[in-house]
């Protein structure tokens, strides 16, 4: 099996007779199936392409556009033009049909930043080829196949795109476009973004429980009844559940509530035992709580408060614990989340990331 190589042409000499032959051959090896054989095609293709691989620019040039309007050429010589010299790759990477995926996918290895840029262009890419481009890492290649509609991402593909936004800021509000992106892979790419991306993910996939909730209303009391002793149930049932604070915890807590541990955090800071207490009440992992305290905007922290029931000014006293000002930018901007969040839409939210902490592992 041939790989496509760039040309390495030293002395590249094209006389006329070798341009006329050029012609002819790419004209033999475009008749229609009708008029030519599969292994005659394979045959000129063979000829074609030693011509080719000592003829000088101009005359590979001729050759690719040539070959490039083909829905069948043999693909060892479209792989070895693809991979030529920009200029002369162009057309072929722009409109040749019968490129095949192989095809594509060893352009993308081999060939350079404008011929994936090219093919990242393309209509129709497949969920594999759009993933050997992506490969890379090349962020111009990357935001192209992003803004190309036609192309299919793979769902490996997307999670490879979301944790490049944590580095490459300006892929999250292209990602927040794709049809691909799951609910857990926009909560994750949540905390890359800034304020305008994070409003339009929560009024994307921020959604009630309702049809849950209805549908496994009679299995809590099953559960229950088992004494909670399938971990996977209880895990899937904690998501479900309509409550989201710990009401036992509170019982025991020196705080007395989730509103009294925010009150007293306002007084004393985010001391480790009270972030601890919040986790405990609130009903969620205490890594998640300490990322809403190492996060500098608002949201999520909104997103905790609507989530548990609690009222803004328990939000204040969570912002003012952590020394920050009230009449900063970010207030503002997490009072619109907290507005337009229903309580059971920020419990999605905060069961979704909560679930992601809870499969890393650890404490």
């Amino acid at each position: 099996m041939a790989n496509a190589e760039p040309f390495e042409l030293s002395e590249p000499v094209t006389t006329r007779t070798r341009a006329v032959l050029a012609k002819r051959l790419a004209d033999i090896v475009g008749l229609p199936s009708s008029r030519i054989t599969p292994r005659e095609r394979w045959i000129v293709g063979d000829l074609l392409f030693d011509v080719i691989r000592a003829s000088d620019i101009d005359l590979r040039k001729r050759c690719a556009k040539r070959l490039s309007g083909l829905t069948d050429a043999p693909h060892r010589l479209l792989r070895t033009l693809a991979c030529d010299e920009f200029e002369v790759a162009e057309p072929i990477l722009a409109d040749c049909l019968a490129l095949s995926d192989f095809d594509m996918m060893e352009i993308a290895r081999v060939g350079k930043l404008q011929h994936r840029l090219a093919l990242a262009n393309r209509e129709n890419l497949s969920a594999t080829v759009s993933a050997s481009l992506a490969a890379a890492g090349e962020t111009p290649v990357i935001e192209r196949l992003l803004r190309n509609k036609t192309c299919v991402l793979a769902m490996p593909t997307v999670d490879h795109l979301v944790g490049m936004a944590a580095e490459e800021g300006n892929l999250a509000h292209l990602l927040i476009k794709r049809e691909e992106l799951r609910p857990t892979q926009a909560f994750r790419l949540f905390w890359t973004c800034e304020h305008m991306a994070r409003a339009q993910i929560l009024e994307r996939f921020a959604v009630d429980r309702t049809i849950l909730i209805d549908a496994s209303e009679d299995i809590f009391p099953m559960a229950a009844a088992e004494d909670w002793s399938d971990p996977m149930v209880t895990r899937i049932l904690r998501y479900i559940d309509r409550r989201q604070r710990n009401r036992e915890a509170a019982e025991l807590s020196p705080y007395g509530s989730l509103e009294g541990t925010l009150e007293a955090m306002a007084m004393d800071g985010a001391l480790p035992e009270i972030v601890t207490e919040i986790s405990t009440l609130a009903n969620v992992d205490r890594r998640l709580v300490l990322q809403m305290v190492d996060d500098m905007a608002g949201e999520a922290i909104a997103v905790l408060c609507k989530a548990t029931g609690l009222k803004w000014p328990s939000f204040e006293n969570f912002w003012r614990g952590l020394g920050r000002s009230l009449t900063s930018e970010p207030v503002p901007q997490a009072r619109k989340v907290y507005d337009s969040l229903s309580v059971e839409k920020a419990q999605t939210v905060l069961r979704y990331w909560n679930l992601s902490m809870e499969d890393k592992g650890g404490k």
